[in-house]
């Protein structure tokens, strides 16, 4: 069975979204043929909010063997930006922190010293130099330094990788400005891209769209394997009773480009246009308060509804799967501007067997994703969203919802066994390749 390092940040027990693409594939892949070996940090500190990343989490290495993979959890120690947030919190040394953090993305580009979670490099060329049949490692980022990683393993080993992108970094439409610095940094982000991934033998990332455009700034070939749900997690929810009220749930974050208000103002339109039913109508938003920027602006657009809404902090993922399995709709919200970004709630709530309004549509992958699903509905505007609300919100008056039936063919297209094997495949390929 050949060896595959998988050096990947975020893992399991860390609860974020970006834990789960790298665990799918330690899932997986041994069953297609490849014995996945995780390098990754501790997560024993618990992450309740993006500033607990900065504390220090484990003393000593864990290793974690089971039948599927082996995790190797390496102590994370901050560094000193770190540890003056940790001890003082984000209301003192503010501009000392700043200093340091311009330092780090500056000096990142020519050393590890810097980085905090350098110990993970550290720590996977001892482990490729020892284990001399590892025959691939895939990177998957980001944080993109991981990819600066990568391109030094190859150099020091001679082992062929992959870069995998959740995210892409100097081709995102999505980027914003880090003040008068933005442009040098700007600079070093693209020679460092180019530098780093034209070492790997290949990208991977999460749609066609993706690929195409970071394949393009790279000159690498790569292909799309998307980030999937697993069957196993999902099946014990599909048959939870609905809610009593009509629910819909939006699950995660929401980002400045994501225009939810469209939704919103269907949603308001909803609840005006049925006044007597108003308490049978209610929005669902867990974990975000996460972000509390985020929240306040949902809650500011929808002053005066506070009774039809919920919005709670992080709260477990055995919980969030229970109130999308309940509701009776599920939202997602594309990204103005910007094409080509599955978020992997998306493959949840199919998973889920759920449906599933995209509001704004993309006109790419979500839009793709969902039209061939028979529970697919995607609204341009609130005027389309208020159609599809009040067409569901009917059915449930009438107690006809549950005729509402998924295609189940359709959905098991995208389960991450499914994906690992498309990975395999690919490595499998590489592999053929450097032998001929």
């Amino acid at each position: 069975m050949k060896k595959v390092v998988i050096l990947s940040y975020f893992f399991p027990p860390c609860q974020l979204t970006a834990s789960q693409r790298s665990f799918g594939w330690a899932k997986c892949l041994k069953a297609e043929g490849w014995d996945p070996i995780v390098i990754t940090r501790n997560w024993e500190h618990h992450i309740g909010g993006p500033d607990d990343m900065h504390h220090d989490s484990g003393k000593d290495l864990v290793i974690d063997k089971n039948e599927d993979y082996e995790a190797h959890y390496l102590p994370f120690k901050g560094n000193l930006r770190d540890r003056m947030f940790s001890r003082h919190g984000k209301n003192k040394y503010n501009l000392a922190r700043k200093f340091l953090s311009l330092a780090e993305l500056l000096l990142h580009h020519f050393t590890n010293r810097v980085i905090a979670y350098s110990n993970l490099y550290d720590y996977s060329l001892e482990f490729c130099k020892k284990h001399k049949d590892v025959d691939m490692i895939i990177v998957t980022g980001n944080p993109f330094e991981l990819f600066r990683f990568g391109a030094l393993l190859h150099k020091n080993t001679g082992i062929k990788w992959i870069a995998d992108y959740r995210d892409d970094w100097n081709t995102s439409e999505v980027n914003h400005s880090r003040g008068f610095a933005d442009g040098l940094l700007k600079k070093l982000e693209i020679r460092s891209e180019k530098k780093w991934v034209g070492t790997a033998e290949a990208i991977t990332s999460v749609s066609p769209y993706y690929v195409k455009k970071i394949s393009e700034f790279t000159g690498k070939p790569g292909t799309v394997i998307l980030n999937g749900y697993f069957e196993e997690d999902l099946k014990v929810f599909r048959d939870l009773k609905l809610e009593e009220d009509f629910t819909v749930v939006y699950n995660g974050m929401l980002y400045p480009s994501q225009e939810i208000e469209v939704f919103l103002d269907a949603f308001k339109k909803l609840v005006d246009e049925n006044p007597d039913n108003r308490n049978r109508i209610k929005m669902r938003f867990p974990g975000i308060l996460f972000l509390k920027h985020v929240a306040e602006r949902v809650m500011e657009y929808m002053k005066g509804y506070e009774d039809v809404m919920e919005l709670t902090e992080r709260i477990s993922r055995k919980e969030v799967l229970e109130i999308q399995a309940k509701a009776h709709l599920l939202l997602m919200v594309s990204h103005k501007g910007a094409i080509g970004i599955p978020s992997s709630k998306i493959y949840e709530y199919l998973g889920l067997r759920k449906p599933v309004l995209i509001c704004p549509g993309d006109k790419d992958i979500l839009d793709r994703t969902f039209e061939p699903y028979n529970l697919g509905h995607i609204a341009y505007s609130n005027s389309q969203a208020f159609e599809v609300l009040n067409k569901l919100f009917s059915k449930y008056l009438k107690g006809e919802y549950s005729e509402i039936k998924p295609d189940e063919h359709y959905t098991s297209l995208f389960s991450r066994q499914k994906q690992a094997k498309i990975l395999a495949e690919f490595m499998n390929e590489i592999s053929e390749h450097s032998r001929q």
